[in-house]
């Protein structure tokens, strides 16, 4: 082989080299390009999720919109959302991440839900006392299948009981002893059992149940002139076909309605201005709203009550010490459900809903994604 053949073949293994190391180069920089673009797309799809939290109305109404920064950005695209319910509605949201001319795109389906309530019990208003006495007591913030009663561990899940304030928190703190007792209050390990909060406010308590009790198909019971209202043994709706029931209570203080033998019933129960006393067995899903002037809860007896859904009891007044908001001495199992009370809300006028929106809890979550086509 001559010294010209020689040179000839290593000027072409040369050349080869060098265009395998820049094609090479190519493939990890579109690679580390594409993987960027990934970041930027998924970026997109949590700031997607943050602008739903945000939004206040039902069904949210979230723009359009482009972020850029210094490497790249994402582009989101909000489709018109599907609603599946007074208190829920799906997006199909598509996210554009492009990193210099390398773009990934991401399709997420993300729902926003809102509850009727941020606990199986919140308590508002100006309480002066809670009592909690004899009977097995216990209240849960984890989600419930109502029809069961069995707990949903990986759905979200509320605190078991909700205060107006630090100064109620103190009065049901109380209540239950120094040290609490165990296995009367639950929620998720990340949770706390009793908080605080500014989600449904005495003043939308008050106004949600003065609605219910004009609301179209609402049965309405009056509390006679002797201040005393009494059922037994009845079936106020079912879960296939729950029911509103709104009792009215005086003017002056002191009245109550008392449900004893076997009731059951499912949907929104609305107690106004008067004692809600239960003391034979009760059974119902959905909301429970007592709310007014110097009242309470009160349980009593042996006999098996539990509600699934959510119950608010309402302060209005200026009671006196000896008026407990929440005064259980019998059995009580108290249970969030989050099914419950959505069938309990689509029995509520929507224009009641559209104002209430705003001071309801609410949470998004991730029903898939996947990537699209660009």
């Amino acid at each position: 082989m001559s010294a010209l053949t020689i040179l000839t073949v290593l000027l072409a293994v040369g050349i080869g080299i060098r265009v395998m190391l820049q094609n090479d180069y190519r493939v990890l920089s579109n690679l580390r390009g594409g993987t960027e673009a990934f970041y930027y797309s998924a970026a997109g799809l949590e700031w997607s999720k943050n602008e739903l939290a945000r939004d206040v109305a039902f069904p949210p109404v979230p723009t359009n919109q482009a972020k850029s920064f210094a490497s790249g950005g994402f582009a989101v695209s909000f489709p018109s959302p599907t609603v599946v319910g007074p208190l829920t509605a799906t997006f199909v949201v598509r996210s554009v991440g492009t990193v210099r001319t390398t773009s990934q795109v991401l399709q997420a389906q993300l729902t926003k839900a809102y509850d009727l309530a941020d606990g199986a019990l919140g308590l508002r208003g100006s309480a002066a006392r809670v009592n909690l006495g004899g009977g097995a007591t216990f209240i849960s913030g984890v989600d419930h299948d109502p029809a069961n009663g069995n707990p949903l561990p990986e759905a979200k899940s509320r605190s078991a009981v909700t205060v107006a304030d630090d100064a109620l928190r103190d009065l049901f703190m109380q209540a239950l002893g120094s040290p609490p007792p165990t296995g009367v209050l639950e929620s998720a390990i990340d949770v706390p059992v009793l908080s605080p909060s500014g989600h449904v406010p005495a003043t939308v308590i008050a106004q949600l149940a003065n609605d219910i009790c004009v609301a179209p198909g609402v049965s309405l019971h009056l509390i006679p002139s002797d201040g005393s209202l009494s059922f037994e043994n009845q079936l106020w709706g079912s879960r296939l076909s729950p029911q509103l029931h709104c009792i009215e209570g005086l003017s002056t203080p002191g009245d109550a309605v008392s449900f004893a033998g076997n009731m059951s019933g499912a949907g929104v129960l609305v107690v106004r201005n008067a004692d809600l006393n239960l003391s034979g067995s009760f059974r119902w899903e959905g909301l429970v709203i007592v709310s007014g002037q110097e009242l309470g809860l009160k349980v009593s007896g042996a006999t098996s009550k539990e509600i699934l859904g959510a119950v608010l009891v309402n302060e209005t007044g200026n009671p006196g010490s000896s008026i407990a908001i929440l005064d259980i001495q019998g059995n009580l199992r108290l249970l969030f459900s989050r099914e419950a009370l959505r069938r309990a809300a689509k029995l509520i006028p929507s224009a009641t809903l559209k104002n209430t929106y705003v001071a309801l809890p609410s949470f998004v979550s991730q029903d898939y994604w996947r990537t699209a086509s660009p």
